[in-house]
């Protein structure tokens, strides 16, 4: 057990439940703890083969970016310093990359799709077209550490009370305290109605405050996701959430 930025606590260590889309019933389980928590893991997703195809065409889009990121090489992290998006965020979202054969090489996965029809009961899905998320290892560089405790939800609370988008990503790395990743408040999606009058009612995104009732002033604890190479993480865009950077690093020497 950790303690965000704001004193918030955060189970860093305890496994997430992982969910089998490939047996029906697993695959049910899976979306029946994503209606109860507001997030789910679903492995069996994206073979290691395809997990290592889509590692090199994300480095490809990397170091084929122009001035000042043309440095940028895969087995030298001495040429990470200069990168793009939302550094302090973990959060690459810049040069097209929502368009780059990486990403559409990740939404055109098989079963990718095939979990959201099943969601959604429907095969006619609308997607955002947004970026990724990459951390660099900051046991290389104390200034690349990410930064945690942005807790947000990504829809409106007075405009969209109802479920209407659910979030997702495909890991190609294993993720735990290690590794940093995903921050969940499990069943904060249950209290949305809580969250109203929070934010601006033209934007989606909505930072709630350390110090908002639905925190419990402080007893809420928060969960960081572990997930596989391969997995499939889904979350309820009325949950809240964040990102984390590594809470245990492990030595470079």
């Amino acid at each position: 057990m950790i303690l965000d930025k704001n004193g918030l606590r955060i189970d860093d260590t305890s496994v997430s439940t992982r969910f089998s889309v490939r047996n029906q019933t697993t695959f049910n389980e899976g979306v029946e703890h994503l209606n109860q928590y507001g997030y789910a893991v679903f492995s069996d997703v994206m073979e290691l083969d395809k997990v290592e195809e889509n590692k090199n065409l994300l480095w490809q889009f990397l170091e084929t970016l122009p001035p000042p990121f043309n440095r940028i090489r895969r087995d030298r992290p001495s040429t990470w310093n200069h990168w793009p998006g939302i550094r302090s965020h973990g959060v690459t979202n810049t040069y097209g990359l929502g368009q780059s054969a990486f990403m559409w090489n990740i939404r055109s996965n098989r079963e990718v799709k095939r979990v959201y029809e099943r969601l959604w009961n429907r095969s006619d899905l609308l997607v955002s077209f947004e970026g990724c998320g990459i951390f660099r290892d900051w046991s290389y560089n104390q200034t690349w550490k990410t930064e945690s405790g942005w807790n947000h939800i990504d829809q409106n609370p007075d405009s969209k009370p109802n479920r209407c988008c659910v979030q997702g990503f495909v890991s190609l790395t294993d993720q735990s305290e290690s590794t940093g990743g995903l921050i969940v408040f499990p069943r904060s999606h249950l209290r949305f109605s809580e969250l109203r009058g929070l934010g601006s009612k033209a934007r989606d995104f909505v930072i709630v405050p350390s110090t908002h009732p639905i925190f419990d002033e402080g007893r809420a604890i928060g969960k960081l996701v572990h997930c596989h190479a391969g997995d499939f993480v889904l979350w309820d865009s009325r949950l809240i959430h964040c990102n984390s950077p590594a809470t245990a690093l492990k030595s470079n020497c």
